[in-house]
């Protein structure tokens, strides 16, 4: 892992990103990742907090296309990620938060998906009556796990 961690902070993507005067290096890149998990968190939030019992006259099969934000704002967040990643790869790759945080995306990105399988599947989800109590289980999780995310990124900075 450290021959891969050195070769990719010395890549030309990753001096350029790292050491650029330019306003499109570094602080582009860093810029778009905040935006990406923006765009994300959010409109996950807006699912999740509707499933929790806010907004209740708010259908929950009109927030569908919510999915697509999420995972546009997921894409940009990859790009960006390991542009991030690779401009100091050889500190990153050993601090225990980073990894953290991955699993906390993995974990958040599935908890998302069972979200959407079950509004799917349609049983789950009345318009006229609350969210079942696993929705309203997977949703306060949703929310858990990517606050974790984000607090897991910005420790990143300091650790």
């Amino acid at each position: 892992m450290a021959n891969f961690t050195i070769w990719l902070e010395g890549s030309a993507l990753a001096v350029w990103t790292r050491e650029s005067p330019s306003i499109w290096a570094y602080p582009t890149v860093l810029t778009l990742h905040t935006v990406g998990l923006g765009v994300l968190v959010g409109a996950n939030a807006v699912i999740d907090f509707r499933l929790l019992g806010f907004a209740p006259r708010l259908p929950i099969p009109s927030l569908a296309p919510l999915y697509r934000f999420m995972w546009a704002g997921f894409g940009i967040n990859a790009v960006t990620g390991v542009l991030l990643f690779a401009i100091n790869a050889t500190t990153k790759a050993r601090q225990p938060v980073f990894y953290i945080k991955l699993l906390l995306i993995a974990l958040a990105l599935l908890v998302t998906a069972a979200i959407r399988r079950t509004a799917e599947r349609g049983s789950a989800f009345d318009d006229a009556a609350p969210a079942a109590p696993r929705a309203r289980r997977l949703a306060a999780l949703s929310l858990l796990l990517w606050a974790g995310v984000v607090t897991a990124g910005r420790l990143m900075a300091y650790l």
